[in-house]
């Protein structure tokens, strides 16, 4: 009697584990149908093969976020997606993220040298150690080239940046001109420029002309001197030994004398290229503010930036926007 209840348990059991398997095929066959498993392998495509601890994970979470932000700024710059996913497993082998240290904050895709491949500028930073400057690194990646990574402490790397791409210096080589607003208030606040010359298979910092005590930016010193007329200025450039002369329409009392007034504020911002009797240039602007202070904007000095066959940068022409 016992053996015959027992024979009958295990006919029960086999039929129950039989039912389960073929309603588990049922259930794929379902998804299969509907495509729903083939919407969950492209999901989760060219993220890397975690646990499910690993996915939980900090880090884990933010390769996610990663991956999600690149192939959502990637579909909104034109980018199809099975292109974005092939740059975006690029980052993987290059371990730019770093296993999800790092997050992205900034991406620009576009054919910057014009032979027609897409090419590649990001920025990412710390994902835990968030500080004002630093603890990031700007990535371009030209062609199939190796990546050319830029690292800077004076550098924001939020992702707050403006970048052009243009034969500045009529070499016939590309130049990818990058600034990265920082968190710097009063006057036009604070940028880092960095210009790069794309120059056979490979990516190098230009110079721009500076004279500034402070290492983080670059700039030229400008004085502004307030004469004793009414409204009238003069800006002087030591580094240029000019001096230009220059009107404000509401300035303050003038002195007896030639007083000096206010400066520069910081140093280069708006960089933008511009053409100079029939060859580009590099107009870079500058803040200057009066004896009111750095809310008293006198006027804006305006540079035309050339450079040499040896790479030494020249200013060839500086003027004046009058303030009021």
């Amino acid at each position: 009697m016992k053996k015959r209840m027992n024979k009958i348990i295990l006919l029960l059991l086999c039929i129950v584990i039989s039912s389960f398997c073929a309603s588990d095929k049922k259930v794929q066959a379902s998804w299969a149908k509907s495509g729903a498993m083939g919407h969950y392998l492209q999901k989760n495509e060219g993220l890397p093969r975690t646990d499910k601890g690993e996915e939980n994970s900090l880090p884990g979470k933010q390769m996610k976020e990663n991956r999600e932000r690149f192939l959502e700024e990637a579909g909104n710059q034109g980018v199809k997606a099975e292109q974005a996913a092939e740059l975006f497993d690029r980052l993987l082998e290059d371990d730019v993220f770093q296993k999800g240290a790092m997050k992205l904050t900034g991406l620009r895709l576009d054919d910057m040298d014009g032979n027609g491949q897409r090419d590649m500028l990001l920025m990412v930073q710390d994902a835990e150690e968030i500080v004002f400057y630093g603890s990031g690194s700007l990535w371009l990646y030209m062609n199939e080239d190796a990546p050319y990574c830029f690292e800077e402490e004076a550098c924001s790397y939020y992702g707050i940046f403006d970048v052009f791409w243009a034969d500045v210096d009529n070499d016939e080589n590309i130049e990818i001109v990058f600034s990265a607003e920082g968190f710097g208030c009063g006057a036009v606040g604070d940028s880092y420029k960095a210009v790069f010359k794309y120059r056979n298979n490979t990516i190098e910092r230009m110079e721009l002309p500076s004279d500034l005590d402070a290492d983080y930016d670059q700039g030229l010193t400008v004085d502004v001197i307030q004469e004793p007329e009414a409204g009238s200025y003069s800006a002087y450039c030591s580094y240029l030994d000019e001096i230009l002369p220059f009107h404000r329409k509401y300035g303050g009392t003038p002195p007896e004398t030639a007083q000096l007034a206010g400066g520069n504020a910081r140093g280069f911002y708006d960089l933008s290229v511009t053409e100079y009797e029939g060859r580009n240039v590099l107009q870079a602007s500058e803040y200057l503010y009066g004896e009111g202070g750095a809310a008293d904007c006198a006027g804006v000095a305006h540079f035309f930036i050339t450079w040499e066959e040896d790479g030494t940068p020249t200013v060839v022409k500086w003027w004046i926007e009058e303030g009021v």
